[in-house]
């Protein structure tokens, strides 16, 4: 197959972000207090009040909506200064929060010596890539230890129709995706031939979020069933989507598919 290496590139980056983010959420090896028994223990170090809240989902909702509209005017003023800030404090913040809660002291210095070298190599996308990889799992376990399940979904749901709506319809995230490439680190770069695919941050994170507030209410076979899943949604995008040109699809509605499909199986499993 002509892209196999594209594919195995797509599909080691999906299931290495929901690997360590699963990991911090549950706890285990190196790990002695998962996220989500953290969080349970200690409520106030959610990113919400009320877990079990259905306005849960909705309240992250909008601070997506704000996030995406303030990042939207800040590059129609051309205030790139401070788009790189914020973002830069995202990556930093996500990195110690995965590393050091793997790695301890060692994954804290871990996280600075990434961050340095991607602000030195700024145009190395392997780097790129490395840094999104390790700074997802971080903030979608946080996330998703955050939320109970049904708010989870329902958040889920939203976001992929969201998804739709900013790319068919708006168009908005086609804008911000053109904008911010090579730019800002909100992609992970997949190259296939001559070309370079992006998968955004959100279509990572957003899975991981679900599949980590699984933790909460169910086992973890039942969260690596439907990451699985996701991944499989994912694989169906990807194969698709390397057959078109100049072509910009939203990821999270196949993702979403195959997250609620894992999700159903791993049901079935006594």
């Amino acid at each position: 197959m002509k892209y196999l290496k594209s594919l195995f590139l797509v599909i080691g980056i999906y299931l290495l972000v929901q690997g360590l983010g699963l990991w911090i959420g549950a706890g285990g090896l190196w790990v002695e207090k998962g996220a989500v028994e953290t969080i349970k223990e200690n409520p106030e170090l959610g990113v919400v009040r009320e877990p079990e809240s259905v306005e849960s989902s909705a309240q992250i909702f909008i601070y997506i909506l704000i996030a995406t509209a303030a990042l939207l005017l800040f590059i129609k003023f051309k205030l790139d200064l401070i788009i790189k800030i914020f973002i830069n404090l995202a990556i930093i913040g996500g990195l110690l929060l995965t590393l050091s809660y793997i790695l301890g002291l060692i994954g804290i210095l871990m996280a600075v010596t990434l961050f340095a070298l991607r602000l030195w190599k700024r145009e190395n996308i392997l780097l790129m890539n490395m840094v999104l990889v390790f700074t997802i799992p971080g903030i979608g376990s946080w996330l998703g230890a955050s939320l109970d399940v049904l708010p989870s979904f329902i958040l889920l749901l939203i976001l992929a129709l969201y998804d739709i709506i900013a790319v068919f319809g708006t168009k908005h995230m086609v804008t911000l995706a053109e904008n911010v490439k090579g730019k800002i680190p909100m992609m992970v770069a997949i190259p296939v031939g001559d070309r370079h695919l992006g998968l955004g941050t959100g279509d990572l994170t957003i899975p991981l979020v679900f599949s980590v507030s699984l933790l909460r209410e169910y086992g973890l076979v039942n969260s690596v069933i439907t990451s699985l899943g996701g991944c499989i949604g994912l694989t169906a995008l990807f194969l698709y989507t390397i057959r078109k040109k100049d072509v910009v699809l939203p990821a999270l509605p196949p993702i979403t598919v195959g997250l609620l499909l894992g999700f159903g199986l791993s049901l079935l499993i006594p």
